[in-house]
């Protein structure tokens, strides 16, 4: 006598006795077995059970029916298969369904022993620092103005660099920083001094 146990979502299980022939899974209240979930289609799949074994079709599921984590269209099933109908979890049991595992209850505590104390903040408390060591500060404390200095001078570099091309490409091989010169010299009035007789 075949069985199917289901695993539902919230922790309990189904035994279902697959009798000779059809049963519909989905689901729809029309359906053999009946899973009231969302991820489960209204006709979901089909399991037959006759002489040459069992084997589950799936109905064109919209989240599919998988034997052993692989999706399938039909597959016959051998015992101790896991079953899944979108996210509804079965387990296929050639025989009378398994023995439930024993899960044993938390232990409790006397009346007579208080309660555990739930600590709030589960983190390390910081350490206490040693009054006699010195504090110093980190390496590049202080050190702002050098490096925007240094970012400056950077940006200049780039600036003439750029111009220099520029210069370059535009006058076919002219040197930017002679011809910058030359510029500056001609715009500079020039003085010049006469002395004159008896002074």
């Amino acid at each position: 006598m075949a069985t199917l146990v289901f695993y539902l979502e919230d922790g309990s299980t189904l035994n279902h006795t697959l009798d000779e022939g059809t049963t519909t899974i989905g689901r729809h209240p029309d359906s053999v077995v009946v899973l009231e979930f969302a991820s489960v289609s209204g006709h979901h799949a089909v399991i037959e059970l006759n002489e040459s074994g069992c084997f589950v079709s799936d109905l064109k599921s919209s989240n599919g029916t998988r034997v052993n984590g692989v999706e399938i269209e039909e597959a016959q099933l051998q015992d101790g298969d896991r079953v899944g109908f979108g996210d509804v979890q079965a387990v296929f049991a050639a025989g009378e369904a398994p023995e439930p595992v024993y899960v044993p209850q938390p232990e409790v505590l006397p009346q007579d022993v208080p309660p555990p104390i739930l600590k709030a903040n589960y983190r390390p408390p910081v350490p206490k620092r040693n009054p006699k060591v010195k504090r110093t500060g980190y390496p590049d404390e202080g050190g702002g103005c050098g490096t925007a200095i240094v970012v400056i001078g950077l940006f200049i570099a780039a600036l003439l660099a750029g111009l220099y091309m520029r210069h370059h490409k535009e006058t076919n091989g002219g040197n930017f920083f002679e011809d910058l010169a030359d510029k500056l010299g001609t715009n500079i009035p020039k003085i010049k001094i006469e002395k004159k007789d008896g002074q």
